[in-house]
């Protein structure tokens, strides 16, 4: 019998090894549509913490241009994350990006995963902002069997931001965690530095 799919709203917090004890691997879904007459250039990454909250190294995010295996799909960890690869126009049916996640083989010393949205204007000469993006979400899935278990979407307290905090996923007690987020964390023209600065050691 499948599930229905929980709407949950920012701050909420979901206990995925209570809830779903049967979770072994789960994908992180990320979507939007970029509104019409702007030309930007969305990513979905995943930020990996030690218990500091800091990044483990420098090479600790997982993102479009991570190593790739053989099959062309950026990863981390020796693919105990993976990406889907970057899309660029926000126009793919369902989720834009995704990132999969091998609960069963993240190292001990990671224990905090943050999934961010990145925008970068394309061409523009000041920053394109989350004001000009509509339907971002983000969707938590078991990714064995595919089904869609979490579904969070970002409001419009986040318009003034280039890169947003959309979801943490953590392990707490030996148990792993879910937490809704949409927070901004920053409002430079490419995202992604101020993910870099805020989390690297």
């Amino acid at each position: 019998m499948a599930l229905q799919l929980q709407k949950v709203s920012a701050g909420e917090r979901i206990n995925l090894s209570k809830d779903h004890s049967e979770l072994k691997k789960i994908k992180i879904g990320l979507s939007w549509d970029v509104k019409e007459g702007v030309t930007a250039d969305l990513d979905a990454s995943l930020v990996v913490l030690a218990e500091n909250e800091k990044m483990l190294s420098e090479d600790s995010i997982l993102f479009y241009n991570s190593p790739k295996n053989p099959q062309g799909k950026p990863i981390l960890y020796n693919g105990a994350l993976e990406h889907s690869g970057d899309e660029k126009t926000g126009a793919a049916d369902g989720d834009d990006e995704t990132i999969t996640i091998d609960l069963t083989k993240i190292p001990p010393d990671v224990k905090i995963m943050l999934a961010v949205i990145t925008i970068y204007g394309v061409g523009q000469s000041s920053p394109v902002t989350f004001g000009r993006v509509k339907n971002a979400m983000v969707k938590l899935y078991n990714a064995e069997t595919n089904e869609a278990l979490y579904q969070f979407d970002l409001t419009e307290d986040a318009s003034r931001g280039t890169s947003v905090e959309m979801a943490r996923i953590y392990t707490k007690d030996g148990q792993w965690r879910f937490t809704a987020l949409g927070d901004v964390l920053g409002t430079a023209p490419n995202g992604l530095e101020d993910i870099i600065n805020k989390y690297k050691k």
